[in-house]
């Protein structure tokens, strides 16, 4: 086994091109809550609420396995078998979890911030017009777009519009993002209603 499969790991980054900056954020989200996780562990196991730990490790293993961290899926399988088994688990067992646990989430990390300057780096020039038509199409590509042009939206737009205009994409909001947009569109295109 590996720490981190890759060739699983880059197949999820893969999968869905235009919706890799959504997977990015939740994957960071997953990352960030890594040490609140383990504070839970530890508590559980220390107040030896099997159940909890438990469900807490399945989460985990989830999450983490459908990521290609095959180590840590194998360890938290290990001791989840052990709970249903209502047999103890040791302080050494949760710690050696612990350390994968965290060694697994630098790895992760590690691609993540790969994959961003990978983006980063081939990413466009914003091109408002067609920002435009993707938000009335209600296509996901304008999260992206907006994700990777922040800079050039507040130059574009003001600070204070841009960050209003980001709300409304990234809560799907298409219709009131692009009425925000229209105003800044070229003459000849403000008209248009498709």
């Amino acid at each position: 086994m590996a720490l981190i499969n890759h060739t699983r790991l880059q197949a999820v980054l893969s999968m869905s091109q235009q919706h890799q900056p959504q997977l990015i954020r939740m994957i960071s989200t997953l990352l960030a809550d890594a040490e609140k996780n383990i504070s839970q562990i530890q508590s559980y196991a220390k107040a030896q609420q099997q159940q909890e730990l438990q469900q807490t490790l399945h989460k985990i293993r989830g999450g983490y396995a459908t990521l290609g961290a095959e180590d840590l899926a194998h360890a938290s399988k290990t001791l989840e078998l052990s709970l249903e088994q209502q047999l103890p688990l040791s302080e050494t067992d949760l710690a050696e979890f612990i350390s994968i646990y965290r060694q697994s989430c630098v790895v992760l990390q590690q691609e993540i911030t790969k994959l961003q300057a990978d983006i980063g780096s081939g990413q466009t020039e914003l091109d408002i017009i067609q920002l435009y038509y993707l938000l009335r199409q209600h296509n996901m590509q304008a999260c992206d777009l907006v994700q990777n042009n922040q800079e050039q939206l507040k130059q574009l737009l003001t600070k204070a519009v841009a960050d209003n205009f980001s709300q409304h994409v990234f809560a799907l909001n298409f219709s009131a993002a692009a009425a925000i947009l229209q105003p800044f569109l070229p003459p000849e295109q403000r008209s248009t209603n498709t």
